[in-house]
């Protein structure tokens, strides 16, 4: 009998004050498993550990962090973004055993009000009593345990007696402990009665303490996003819209959405009132009085956001217009192919097929491209971002003397809410593979992202109530539904969409894409102003890319980075949509002082400082893996840089050379022409 993980700690003899029950909590996604905290001499801080089967590893991608919470206060014990260790697997699943079935956490800072146990590297023996630590049941004040004898032992089980029968429902994953060192011996993983009594088997501890002997990257851990597994029917969007709308289609109807939103609103009336804005700046990258040998100079990453106090969070959802007019080309190499996709004459338009020449080059191209740069600059330990389409098949049906219309597919969730990227990649391949058909239903496309942002029912996304909130609008054109013989009528819906967002704290950031779109742009116009978001118009489709990374979610006018030992400002500064930020900034031999100013854009100021020293062949830290591209991009127009510097040097050395060698050529000439007397003589007076 497989039980759920739990967490826990709790021994006879220690005060109620110290002993912790902690239990996982999803970002967005609500209870999950639960974790013990251990402290081994190969791991530098506690750990936390529990059983893989008690932890859904792609909810854990979607939520990007899990809070460990006391359970008998609700109190926050710790937090965690990473795995340290390798994922195991769960011991029902083939191939797997009970000394693989653990996963490990890397915390963001010691556990606060927890016990640290500590493991026990020797097998118990056979006749060895131990105590389970766990979860107290509904019947029972506070935590409990429930005392065993060790009746048989294999490498990869531990079969464990217990003294009396107990319900376990909920303990999955509690750490057993020798009865007389204390030490942890192993992790409950399952129970079956056995002889009148209850067995429990029992994941040998040897199994956490080997993966910590080698902890990922250093030590610094992986994202959960990062080990994510890949879409299957398992937890595919397809299959999980389906379920959650309970349409075959996968789509919720325009009208109910907007329900639900409209009722969500109105509970919470109030929830959303203004808010003051506080500054934070963060240097997070690298750790203080860190040494650094690279002589390209050191790499910082941080985060500045001007939001209100209670808010630490992102979440983003992407709505990309997938209207047939999203075909057309986008008047720019989107694809970097040396073509430039061109109209398509009448004769040569499929009902439903590219409009262009080159169907990577449309409007949708460049709204898929879009999208991709503005992931790769986003930070995925705060920011989670969802995909939503809109378009809209009207079908008229009923009585012809009074028809009913009827909108098919006029919003779609493409992916929930999610720091796992790679999904949002692969489901943009899908969007531009698939191309642009059927009408522009704006109202259905803000109304399903406020729903995704909201986690309500029929949406795919767990909602936070504690993140900022933004829908990143893509359109190309005006409002043609849900009234296609009004299109101020539209142009109402879409208002009144944007009401409902704001009324849920919902910015709302509108691009509008080309000529129709900047014809005509009240739908878009509006529907910022009333979120208290942003317009954006965008004359050429295919600038978006450029459009999109000034977008600053995070209120954030200026991050100035540079080294005050010597005076030197930063190579180049990078601020992106989220606040998060990087630098390159030039060392000199020995300590530096390196200041980090943000200005908000209200006017607020933060300073910090971080000192480091250049050690000549030092080791350069880790950096974590999230971060190596825009290492890597800092490293790539820090070179740019020196190649215009070079170039624009030999220029002027070459122009200087080209000057003293036309002096020294002009002085030969002179010199020559006296030589051979060629000088012109003044013309003799006829």
């Amino acid at each position: 009998m497989a039980v759920a993980l739990v967490v826990l700690f709790v021994s006879h003899g220690v005060s109620a004050e110290e002993a912790t029950l902690a239990r996982a909590h999803l970002r967005g996604g609500g209870p999950a498993g639960g974790v013990f905290f251990l402290k081994i001499e190969s791991a530098p801080g506690a750990v936390a550990v529990g059983a893989a089967h008690s932890f859904d590893r792609t909810r854990l991608a979607e939520a990007g962090e899990v809070e460990f919470r006391a359970a008998t206060t609700g109190e926050r014990v710790a937090t965690s973004s990473r795995f340290l260790t390798m994922p195991g697997r769960a011991f029902h699943r083939r191939g797997g055993t009970l000394r693989d079935d653990f996963v490990t956490f890397a915390l963001n800072g010691p556990p606060q009000g927890a016990r640290i146990l500590r493991a026990q590297h020797q097998l118990p023996r056979e006749g060895e009593r131990v105590r389970i630590l766990g979860n107290p049941t509904h019947n029972q004040a506070g935590e409990a345990d429930v005392v065993g004898t060790v009746v048989r032992i294999e490498a990869d089980r531990i079969e464990v007696d217990l003294d009396a029968w107990a319900d376990l429902r909920g303990w999955g994953g509690a750490p057993v402990l020798a009865a007389d060192t204390g030490g942890v011996v192993g992790l409950l993983q399952s129970a079956w009665p056995s002889n009148g009594r209850l067995r429990a088997g029992v994941g040998p501890i040897g199994g956490v303490v080997d993966a910590l002997a080698a902890p990922l990257d250093g030590g610094l851990g992986r994202l959960f996003a990062t080990l994510a597994p890949t879409p299957s029917a398992a937890n595919s969007p397809d299959a999980r819209r389906r379920a959650a709308t309970r349409s075959a289609w996968g789509d919720l109807s325009p009208e109910r959405a907007a329900q639900l939103v409209a009722a969500a609103n109105h509970a919470a009336a109030g929830r959303n009132a203004e808010r003051s804005l506080a500054l934070r700046l963060a240097i997070e990258h690298p750790p203080p009085e860190t040494e650094i040998g690279d002589a390209a100079g050191v790499f910082l990453a941080g985060r500045a956001v001007a939001l209100p106090p209670e808010t630490q969070r992102f979440d983003i959802m992407i709505v990309i217009d997938t209207s047939e007019s999203t075909n057309l080309p986008a008047d720019v190499d989107v694809d970097g192919d040396g073509a430039v996709g061109q109209p398509l004459p009448d004769g040569r338009r499929g009902l439903a097929g590219p409009l262009s020449s080159d169907p990577d080059d449309s409007i949708l191209a460049a709204e898929v491209a879009a999208a991709r740069r503005l992931l790769a600059g986003l930070d995925p330990r705060v920011t989670r971002v969802g995909l939503v389409t809109f378009a809209g098949e009207a079908l008229l049906y009923g009585p012809s003397q009074s028809p009913r219309l009827h909108v098919r597919r006029a919003a779609l969730t493409q992916e929930p809410l999610t720091s796992d990227y790679r999904r949002l990649h692969r489901a943009l391949d899908v969007i531009a593979e698939h191309g642009g058909a059927g009408m522009t239903y704006m109202t259905a496309g803000i109304d399903q992202a406020s729903l995704e942002l909201m986690g309500l029912p029929g949406a795919l996304s767990g909602g936070d109530p504690e993140s900022e909130k933004v829908i990143l609008f893509f359109t190309d054109g005006q409002p043609t539904l849900p009234d296609v013989s009004s299109a101020s009528a539209n142009v109402r819906s879409v208002m009144q969409a944007a009401h409902r967002a704001r009324d849920a704290g919902i910015r709302i950031y509108a691009f509008a894409l080309g000529p129709e779109a900047l014809q005509g742009p009240v739908a878009a116009v509006e529907m910022a102003a009333i979120s208290n978001g942003l317009f954006m118009p965008v004359r050429h489709p295919g600038s978006l890319v450029r459009f999109v990374e000034e977008a600053s979610f995070a209120a954030i006018e200026a991050v100035e980075v540079r080294n005050t030992s010597t005076g030197e400002r930063a190579y180049q500064v990078q601020v992106h949509p989220d606040g998060s930020w990087d630098a390159l900034v030039p060392l000199e031999e020995g300590e530096n002082r390196i200041e980090v100013r943000a200005r908000s854009r209200d006017g607020q100021e933060a300073v910090r400082f971080l000192t480091v020293r250049q050690v000549p062949g030092a080791p350069d830290p880790l950096i974590p893996a999230e971060l190596v591209p825009k290492h890597n991009q800092q490293l790539a127009l820090r070179l740019a840089e020196l190649r215009a510097e070079n170039l624009e040097a030999l220029r002027r050395e070459l122009t200087l050379e080209i000057e003293r060698e036309r002096a020294a050529a002009l002085e030969r000439a002179a010199r020559q022409r006296k030589e051979l007397k060629l000088e012109v003589e003044e013309a003799s007076t006829p």
